[in-house]
């Protein structure tokens, strides 16, 4: 396990925009409670908010990434959401790929002029870490595209095109091995016309599950990964797996339009389309990488729906990325973090971040993602 780094940041006032100070916290998570009625962008006003009260988390041991967590934590009910919803559209699209930057193995973007200046990493501070749980490889293997695609990520609804996302994509051509992401034995490999894994029967078309030798270190349950779309599976039920073993391949089958692998983790129940969680807080980072997550709430703590978080490199504006709060309670904060949004492939380096609702600017500060590890960022607007 690797820390989530924190640090304390505050909203800035934009130029001519009445917009109050207010503070956010970088620093440990909570569980993933009710937080009242959930609001959006378009719901917030320019009114002075109360400083959040600053936590303290005790250091614990970390776990490298290419480690597998050995202990079983004592099972604590769960909070899997039950919510169903009709979703408004079926078709998953063909996914948009965003390559990374190549990073050099001092973390900086290997595209950076020789005459730059380098800079420093602000240093972690020990007080304010939790543990990560990168225990997934890629699903992909390394000769061909692995990185998730940025159009359609979890939670999020392709700008209110298609239904909440419950997985994340990464797309290749037809036939593209896919493999295990870590040792496990499979509960399930074909179609799903009669078991059904998501909101509609041939929903995957073709479709793998996993359940692996871990559990979820937030609620003590199994952790499963799925594999949905696929052109052929290659593994039967029961089968035991290694991870980076070929169990299918790439493949458009269901409601896919274009040949691509749609990924999932679920936790406790391999069959509920319920039971997902954010497959980036998972999935191992890229060497020199890192990923932004946290929580964008309310005043009252109220978490907020479809918020768009731009991130922009501090020393590359050209290389842009969104985050985007989950949609809907369909799907699940991680049970350990409880964040509402997450990025992952980010280079490591310092970010500029920016909320805006109507034209205003609610929010505007800078963060450096650490490498390898998530990078803790609540952000509390009113």
């Amino acid at each position: 396990m690797e820390p989530i780094a924190a640090r304390r940041i505050m909203i800035r006032r934009p130029a001519l925009a009445a917009v109050m100070a207010g503070v956010i916290l970088l620093a440990g998570c909570v569980g993933q409670e009710q937080m009242g009625t959930p609001m959006r962008a378009a719901d917030l006003t320019a009114t002075a908010i109360a400083a959040v009260p600053t936590r303290t988390n005790t250091p614990v041991p970390t776990i490298g990434p290419t480690d597998t967590p050995t202990s079983t934590p004592t099972p604590t009910p769960s909070n899997t959401p039950t919510a169903t919803r009709t979703p408004f559209h079926t078709n998953t699209p063909r996914p948009s790929p965003t390559p990374p930057i190549v990073v050099s193995p001092t973390g900086q973007p290997a595209s950076a002029s020789a005459g730059e200046p380098t800079w420093t990493p602000p240093p972690l501070d020990p007080a304010l870490t939790i543990p990560d749980h990168y225990w997934m490889a890629r699903p992909i293997p390394a000769d061909f595209t692995t990185w998730v695609s940025r159009n359609y990520p979890y939670g999020s609804t392709n700008g209110g095109r298609l239904q909440t996302h419950h997985g994340v994509d990464i797309q290749n051509g037809t036939g593209t091995p896919v493999i295990a992401v870590q040792d496990g034995t499979v509960v399930y490999a074909g179609d799903d016309l009669g078991a059904i894994f998501g909101p509609q029967p041939n929903f995957y078309g073709n479709v793998i599950v996993i359940q692996h030798d871990f559990v979820d270190p937030g609620s003590g349950e199994p952790v499963y990964s799925l594999y949905g779309h696929l052109l052929a599976v290659k593994v039967e039920s029961g089968q035991r797996v290694t991870q980076g073993d070929e169990i299918g391949l790439v493949g458009a089958a269901g409601v896919a339009l274009g040949p691509h692998l749609h990924f999932e983790v679920r936790v406790g129940n391999p069959s509920s389309y319920a039971s997902t969680r954010n497959p980036e807080l998972w999935l191992r980072p890229y060497r020199g990488y890192g990923t932004l997550a946290g929580r964008i709430t309310d005043a009252a703590g109220n978490l907020l729906r479809d918020v768009t978080l731009d991130v922009t490199s501090a020393r590359d504006p050209a290389f842009r990325r969104a985050a985007f709060t989950y949609a809907d309670d369909t799907v699940n904060g991680d049970t350990q973090f409880g964040e509402n949004y997450a990025l992952g492939d980010l280079p490591a380096d310092y970010y500029n971040l920016v909320v805006r609702s109507g034209g205003t600017t609610l929010f505007r500060d800078q963060v450096y993602v650490h490498p390898n590890r998530t990078t803790w960022v609540e952000i509390q607007l009113r």
